[in-house]
């Protein structure tokens, strides 16, 4: 079974039928689920997500909620392995921001076979992992 992460990103855009990148990240998903994919987001992801719900209230916190316990089968929280593989990342190459250095770093650790993103500087940081995902 395969292990798919998804960013923040991907999720916002699965979330919001206005969102450019909504058809794009639902197609992604949906060939995903086809081959029988275990999805997971990191901490990272998760706290980003919860933000976003918490400052548009209750109705978006509840629809979060339910996405996660239907959608994601693991939040996968950061340790110190993580976070050294993260640093390594962003020493390499001080653009890259910390929480998606982490967000990389624990789908390389959990051995994720993608990584759904729409941000363009992942496919430089993690060629192997990343699927890029555009709006259109």
């Amino acid at each position: 079974m395969p292990t798919v992460m998804l960013d923040t990103n991907v999720i916002v855009g699965l979330l919001d039928p206005d969102d450019a990148l909504h058809g794009h990240a639902r197609d992604a998903v949906r060939r995903w689920e086809g081959e029988a994919a275990s999805f997971t987001i990191s901490v990272i992801t998760w706290s980003e997500l919860r933000v976003g719900a918490v400052r548009k209230g209750l109705a978006v916190e509840k629809i979060l909620a339910a996405f996660r316990f239907a959608v994601i089968d693991q939040i996968v929280e950061v340790d110190e392995t993580t976070a050294e593989s993260a640093a390594l990342l962003r020493a390499a190459d001080l653009t890259i921001r910390v929480p998606d250095a982490l967000i990389i770093a624990t789908a390389r650790t959990v051995g994720a076979d993608a990584l759904l993103t729409a941000d363009r500087k992942f496919p430089g940081i993690a060629p192997d992992l990343v699927e890029l995902l555009r709006p259109g």
